[in-house]
């Protein structure tokens, strides 16, 4: 299966590829004509200029003309090579991916927290996590959401059902996915939308009124003096006087002018970006109810966002002319630019400045699902789960970890239902405990964002997640290992005992203690989550915490992973077996190693 994957992302990035050289070259082209045009002035006016003036001009007018025919034409193909280049390099990066090369991908470290309900014990985030695995977001809003989806295990199961349809639909267009993709990496990713245009306050603009009626009458009287002082018909100062007022105008409105262009006027590539995506989504039809929902929001009295929002654009532009110190004098002298500018942006933000948010927000969405999506496209062996709504669920055939190379990944069987609650997994060192841990708490969360997860079959109840595997003491706080995961245990019956469904997954209970407080602690907590009717998975080394089986039979079960010992070698099968160890290789280890004799 990868290999035709591969193959296809092989076949794209080349196709992709000799578009972008094709492309490359009539780049090329359209600059030495460009260069060329512009040049060919020069001869114009040492050759033809002395023999007709008018011959002359007419030539002047004519390679100007084309100069700026290929100027566009030049701005265009440097967007559609650029567009191109990411269309190679999506492809090529993909490729990178299903090599296990996360490298391309963002880490989100700095989502990295300790305190989470899981999402530090699962390698959630950080270099070669789970997210880096994930991820092919393109704006922060899109990686924002997708974070926070993989930290909150949803646990409606409509919801969740809902999700899988949308994200099985989308998986099935990777070109749509590529184009939404290749558009967004334009933008320069700094989080502008989430904070520029996400005004809470609108921002203010006096005299409303007053300035519609100057808007419509001062530029008209300015220009109209200004043909009759060209044709000397009026006294100079007139037209002075005309040219002064807008003057003055102009600068009782310079603070409110210069906030308006902060806000407004910086980032208009980006927002520029932002409308293609908006096209991409609109001009899609979609089927599940889910996206059609989303796409619902882009629409405002029938007009859809990427309209509203081209007009924004339009204004921006207008807006950057004034930065050009000659054509801004001259504009703002006679025809009050920046200010009329500025009441249209204002009568914008009045109309539409409400909705930039929501419609950034669908785009994150998106952005975030592409993600997904992407995951079940990469992965066509993978299982869609069943969603259990009533009871406690976990059914998993040939269960791995989804980081771990098809080849090199061994599979397991997991089932926790039936009335069992708590299965305790022993096992010798490095004989694959916390693997398997992790590999059934990552499966889960993908499962809960409507995603296919790594086995060929599994069945789930929607359940909130929660890990005690990690535990990391804190200086700064003055708390020690120990006292730090008392917290954490604490924190967790806590949260059971005001009514909260939990999943608990727990790899070495109490690992700062001694032998005897361990256990007797360890035996305390797992009575207290059986009374709780909590669901449970727990590592040990303790093999005495294994009779509790026996004391609760059928809602305690015991599983193991061996290794068997053969000679001066350790074998390990990394598979999941019912009862108890009866190996442990931490001794034969430490002398394999040298350590102990």
């Amino acid at each position: 299966m990868e290999h035709k994957i591969t193959s296809q992302y092989e076949a794209l990035a080349h196709k992709y590829q000799q578009e972008l050289d094709k492309k490359r070259f009539q780049v090329r082209i359209i600059s030495w004509l460009r260069l060329a045009f512009f040049l060919s002035v020069i001869p114009v006016f040492i050759y033809l200029m002395p023999v007709s003036y008018l011959i002359g001009w007419i030539t002047v007018f004519l390679c100007l003309t084309a100069f700026l025919f290929l100027v566009k034409r030049s701005v265009s193909a440097e967007k559609q090579l650029k567009y191109l280049q990411n269309l190679a390099e999506i492809n090529t990066n993909e490729i990178r991916g299903i090599n296990r090369d996360f490298s391309p991908f963002d880490p989100g470290i700095e989502f990295i927290h300790p305190d989470h309900d899981y999402s530090y014990d699962l390698d959630l985030f950080g270099e070669n996590s789970f997210f880096q695995f994930l991820n092919r977001t393109v704006t922060s809003g899109g990686k924002n959401k997708l974070a926070a989806a993989v930290q909150k295990s949803d646990v409606d199961a409509e919801t969740i059902r809902q999700k899988q349809l949308a994200v099985n639909e989308l998986a099935e267009d990777l070109d749509w996915r590529q184009q939404f993709l290749a558009s967004g990496r334009n933008a320069e990713n700094t989080g502008f939308a989430e904070t520029v245009f996400h005004q809470k306050e609108p921002l203010l603009l006096k005299h409303i009124s007053f300035l519609k009626i100057v808007l419509a009458v001062l530029p008209v009287v300015t220009l109209l003096l200004g043909v009759f002082w060209i044709m000397d018909s009026i006294p100079d100062q007139l037209f002075y006087f005309a040219v002064f007022t807008q003057w003055v105008l102009f600068l009782s409105y310079s603070q409110t002018i210069s906030k308006f262009k902060k806000v407004f006027g910086l980032k208009t590539k980006l927002l520029n970006q932002y409308v293609d995506m908006l096209l991409l989504i609109e001009k899609r039809e979609f089927n599940s109810a889910w996206l059609v929902q989303l796409r619902s929001k882009l629409y405002n009295q029938g007009k859809p966002a990427s309209q509203i929002t081209s007009a924004l654009q339009k204004i921006l532009n207008e807006l950057d002319y004034s930065q050009n110190i000659i054509v801004g004098f001259v504009l703002d002298s006679i025809i009050l630019w920046d200010i009329r500018c500025v009441y249209q942006l204002h009568k914008w933000q009045k109309n539409f400045g409400g909705q930039l948010e929501e419609w950034f927000e669908v785009i994150a969405e998106f952005d975030s699902m592409i993600s997904l999506t992407n995951l079940n496209y990469n992965h066509p062996e993978w299982t869609v789960p069943t969603i259990y709504p009533r009871g406690f669920t976990i059914q998993a055939e040939n269960l791995g970890h989804p980081l771990i190379a098809t080849k090199k990944r061994i599979d397991n069987h997991f089932e926790l239902c039936n009335g069992q609650q708590i299965v305790i997994i022993t096992g010798a060192n490095m004989a694959g405990k916390s693997t398997f841990l992790r590999t059934v708490g990552i499966n889960l969360i993908m499962a809960s964002q409507g995603c296919k997860v790594c086995a060929t079959s599994f069945g789930f109840s929607p359940v909130r997640l929660f890990t005690n595997m990690r535990t990391t003491d804190n200086l700064m706080k003055d708390e020690s290992y120990f006292y730090a995961e008392l917290l954490r245990l604490k924190n967790m019956l806590e949260l059971l005992r005001k009514g909260e469904k939990l999943f608990i997954i727990i790899d070495e209970m109490l690992k700062g203690t001694n032998s005897v407080d361990k256990l007797n602690g360890s035996v305390e907590v797992l009575k207290q989550l059986v009374q709780l009717n909590t669901h449970c998975m727990v590592a040990t080394h303790d093999l005495k915490l294994t009779e509790l089986a026996e004391i609760f039979p059928g809602i305690i079960k015991n599983q193991c992973f061996e290794v068997n010992l053969s000679g001066d070698e350790l074998q390990f099968d990394y598979k999941l077996k019912e009862g108890v160890t009866s190996t442990m290789n931490a001794t034969f280890l430490m002398k394999k190693m040298g350590i102990i004799k």
